[in-house]
């Protein structure tokens, strides 16, 4: 069984759910508050724990102060290995505010500490990896602390899972690293962004990114789905039917559930099955980490499907 590493950020999250967005000059009052650890990084480890990854190793860096305490000790309960974690002392921890509307959600961030995340961390974090692990990356980093990570993962003979977000604005640079992608697992949004397009079919935009050189591309698509690509295939993937509440921690059940299954050395159709019920689950309950499923949940959701 392979291990699984994960790079990016620890946040801690505040999630407000609200009847309406917030204009300036106007109050809004939540009709729900959820504070979770948060964070991609810390999400995607996270779910692969949850569903069944025996070994996950979260690579990043908090504060010293209460909440990066919280996270570290909600981590080691979950069975996460924090010895890539680093604690500093002049940076607080991140936070991050999430407004969540009609089952949507906005984000406010105050990142700090998980900037501090360093070359020479990640390299002495991914010198450990080994052919078999998995290396799961978001652009919660630079874009050349991506490259770099994916380099050393690609030479170590490890695969490699890249989730481009959060993405919000073009970036040229990424497509010079492409080839070092085993899976990419972006949303539409963030296939156009990579490529820098306006066109709109799943269908292209995937074959446009596998010909930068990505080994599979797998779309998520929200309550359309998802839809993986390879060179020789095309396999679609209905979303479950759930009744939703909040979609926050959906991508991240869906990246860290993927990871867990190809660490079990899952081939990609069980994988993609698999990790689409997990994000199902997520977006059942409020919250990030909350609302992350675990194993005997995606299970009995499979079993009934």
């Amino acid at each position: 069984m392979g291990r699984i590493f994960v790079l990016g950020a620890l946040v801690y999250d505040i999630v407000f759910e609200v009847p309406d967005w917030v204009a300036p000059n106007h109050a809004v009052h939540a009709s729900a508050l959820t504070l979770s650890p948060g964070g991609k990084a810390l999400n995607q480890a996270v779910a692969a724990k949850r569903l069944g990854a025996a070994d996950v190793r979260l690579v990043g860096c908090v504060g010293a102060d209460i909440f990066g305490e919280q996270m570290l000790a909600a981590l080691r309960r979950e069975g996460v290995n924090t010895q890539h974690i680093a604690v500093h002392k002049s940076a607080r921890s991140s936070i991050a505010s999430i407004i969540v509307h009609d089952n949507l959600p906005g984000f406010v961030g105050a990142p700090d500490a998980s900037r501090r995340l360093s070359e020479e961390q990640i390299r002495r974090a991914l010198a450990q990896l080994r052919p078999g692990d998995i290396l799961s990356v978001s652009f919660e980093l630079p874009q050349p602390l991506v490259r770099l990570a994916l380099r050393l993962a690609r030479a170590a003979g490890a695969s490699t899972v890249l989730n481009p977000a959060p993405f919000f604005t073009r970036d040229a640079f990424v497509v010079r690293y492409l080839h070092l992608v085993d899976v990419l697992i972006p949303n539409k949004a963030e296939a156009q962004l990579i490529l820098g397009t306006d066109e709109s079919a799943s269908d292209s935009l995937a074959r446009a990114l596998l010909g930068q050189g990505v080994g599979t591309v797998v779309l998520t698509l929200g309550a359309a789905g998802s839809v993986m690509y390879t060179k020789d295939a095309v396999l679609k993937q209905e979303a479950f039917t759930l009744a939703a509440v909040d979609t926050t921690g959906a991508s991240d059940a869906f990246v860290g559930a993927f990871c867990r299954c190809r660490a079990l050395g899952w081939g990609l159709t069980r994988a993609l099955e698999f990790a689409s019920a997990a994000a199902g689950l997520a977006c059942t309950q409020r919250g990030t980490m909350a609302a992350l499923p675990h194993l005997k949940a995606v299970n009995a959701l499979l079993a009934g499907a």
